[in-house]
């Protein structure tokens, strides 16, 4: 055997292990709703129409749970991609809206994910309330929003004033100014609703958080960082976009300006 093709079934063995990785982690982060089990199917947004043939809707959701338990949503985004303009919009929905939740009445929207029927309940809420289809769903819990964070050696931050919070699983104590806060103060950065703004206050440092996420991602820095992001992407995070699907939206992700 001669030095060339040993080099080549070593690069074949490499480019075999690391896609099998790869598709590993897929297994597990990839969690489609089932038909059969769809809340709502009758609903007319779920209906393709001229209206949204060019727009990808993305629901993403921060779920406070701590271990397995069900969990309410504590963050609630709707991501909308326009794939003419390749342009992004943003709309938060505040936990406590009083909405309809199909087959349980007016309640907080938050709720809708801890019912029976769970992301298929918060789905079905969602496109009832703003009368337009999600596409697509991706969700993450605490202890992934945290490790995540961590793995970017923490997320700097201009924090407008003092979040004092106290809670017995996730406590907030962070003082005004530009810093770098690790997972667990970042957590706390996001959720904060005291202060000025409340709740709006909360979604605009959610919205912005993300924009700082963008960054980071697309910084050439953080390469080495893949395989551990993508491990804890495949321990905390679920989705129904495929990866025929994602790689489909990764030319749009290139060109979007996090402004």
């Amino acid at each position: 055997m001669n030095f060339k093709r040993i080099i080549a079934i070593g690069i074949a063995m490499f480019v075999f292990a690391v896609v099998s990785w790869g598709w590993s982690v897929w297994v597990r982060i990839y969690e489609p709703l089932p038909i059969e089990s769809k809340v709502g199917e009758d609903n007319p947004t779920h209906k393709e129409s001229k209206t949204y043939r060019n727009t990808i809707n993305i629901l993403m959701l921060g779920i406070d749970q701590l271990a397995n338990e069900s969990a309410r949503a504590d963050s609630i985004i709707v991501l909308s991609i326009n794939k003419d303009t390749e342009e992004v919009s943003l709309i938060s929905i505040p936990r406590d809206s009083r909405v309809e939740i199909p087959g349980r009445g007016f309640e907080k929207i938050n709720h809708a994910m801890a019912y029976r029927g769970g992301i298929n309940l918060m789905v079905s809420t969602v496109e009832q309330l703003l009368g337009a289809p999600l596409h697509h769903y991706v969700y993450t819990n605490f202890e992934g929003f945290k490790k995540i964070v961590d793995i970017f050696g923490g997320i700097t931050v201009d924090v407008q004033e003092r979040m004092l919070y106290d809670d017995i699983y996730n406590p907030i104590n962070i003082y005004p100014g530009r810093q770098l806060l690790n997972g667990a103060q970042a957590l706390g950065y996001v959720r904060f609703r005291g202060g000025r703004g409340d709740d709006f206050g909360r979604m605009k440092r959610q919205q912005e958080f993300m924009k700082i996420v963008v960054a980071e991602v697309s910084d050439l820095k953080n390469i080495l960082a893949l395989p551990q992001l993508l491990e804890q992407a495949a321990r905390h995070i679920r989705t129904d976009i495929s990866i025929a699907q994602l790689l489909g939206f990764s030319h749009i992700v290139r060109n979007i300006n996090p402004d």
